[in-house]
């Protein structure tokens, strides 16, 4: 397995020198800062395309915080987790004891990753050796992998709660977007609404935490009888033939457990371009925030739609915002829906959520190419 290790240096550079090594005679590989430096490109992007390509998140911390980013106001380790929690893969945390004061950002991210471990995967360690020992301990009782994914038929049809998000006459909202649900199968009790505005509340917090609505971003959250929901309200910034990128997307889930999430793509004035690729990325980050929506079903039925896809082509998603021509459609409205028509185990989400990106991609990808001039 590729393994990122992810620390500051300050009172942790023996434990980051120590870690590799051991790593490699338990046949994994180990990916960190101090490897990227030679690339043709800054190491914080390296670190993050480190972070993206690792099948497990090792998170060293300690009582520094580190210095934050001037644009995100982020350390690099807490940038490098959110990327590993929305990417939904394992991350372990290992917190050193040590006779020094722990920073007040230290103490906050210390928080915000103990919420979203929730214990489970919290080890100490006061040395290298000790590290290594728990760190290899952590590694051999994760889960094998389940092999393919494995697509089960449905016994009987079980409909998505389709959300209305089609872009408004009054042009809040211009660009297509993507809404990914997944539906419980074998589910027969409701979650009150008591608890829907408990979960209302959770899902603000994981919105933000992920980095899937900025802080800074404005945030709708409410529940109702049926559904509880965390919404990024529609905003559009750039101009006629600049990329406009619309911050509208959100999350909800419904009193019958089902979960959803939805994202605008990028867009200029000729639409959105898409390959597989960019389908796959936004899929699988969308999967990796429902992921842990779902874990109260045994299985669920994944379902996709895009919205305005008559605005949608298949190219290269870089050249959204460079088009000085392009052709457009005459028809609107046109949505693409893929209702579920297989489950998959919610357990298998996180192993098995980059083959089902891939499936769900490839389905779309095959109905937009499907879609005539109109």
């Amino acid at each position: 397995m590729k393994v990122f290790i992810s620390s500051v240096t300050h009172l942790l550079k023996d434990e980051r020198n120590a870690l590799p090594p051991f790593l490699r005679l338990l046949d994994h590989q180990p990916l960190r800062f101090e490897d990227f430096k030679s690339q043709d490109r800054s190491s914080r992007e390296a670190c993050l395309a480190g972070v993206e390509a690792a099948d497990v998140y090792v998170l060293l911390l300690g009582p520094s915080y580190g210095t934050s980013w001037p644009d995100t106001g982020l350390a690099p380790t807490a940038e490098e987790f959110q990327i590993a929690r929305s990417r939904g893969i394992p991350i372990l945390v290992f917190d050193k004891v040590v006779d020094e004061p722990t920073e007040t950002a230290q103490q906050a991210f210390k928080a915000e990753v103990g919420h979203y471990v929730n214990g489970r995967l919290w080890r100490t360690f006061t040395d290298p050796l000790s590290l290594n020992l728990a760190v290899g301990e952590a590694l051999k009782a994760l889960p094998a992998p389940d092999g393919p994914l494995v697509l089960r038929p449905l016994a009987r049809p079980h409909p998505a709660s389709w959300l209305d998000l089609a872009p408004s006459t009054s042009g809040q909202v211009t660009a297509p977007v993507l809404e990914v649900h997944l539906v419980p199968v074998g589910v027969s009790t409701l979650t009150s609404a008591t608890t829907l505005g408990e979960t209302a509340r959770t899902l603000a917090r994981d919105a933000r935490s992920t980095g899937f609505i900025g802080d800074m971003d404005p945030l709708s959250t409410g529940s109702d009888n049926d559904t509880a929901w965390a919404v990024r309200p529609p905003h559009s910034e750039g101009g006629w033939q600049r990329t406009t990128v619309e911050a509208f997307r959100g999350l909800c889930v419904t009193a019958t457990g089902e979960a959803a999430a939805y994202v605008c793509l990028p867009t200029d004035l000729f639409g959105a371009v898409v390959d597989q690729g960019s389908l796959q990325r936004d899929l699988a980050r969308l999967l990796a925030l429902l992921s842990p929506l779902a874990a109260s079903a045994d299985a669920v039925a994944p379902a996709v739609k895009l919205s305005a896809a008559e605005r949608v082509r298949e190219g290269d998603p870089a050249d959204v915002g460079s088009r000085s021509s392009g052709s457009m459609r005459l028809a609107t409205g046109l949505a693409i829906t893929l209702e579920p028509s297989f489950y998959v185990p919610a357990d298998g989400l996180t192993s098995a959520g980059g083959d089902l990106a891939s499936e769900l991609a490839t389905r779309l990808l095959n109905e937009i190419r499907a879609i005539k001039a109109f």
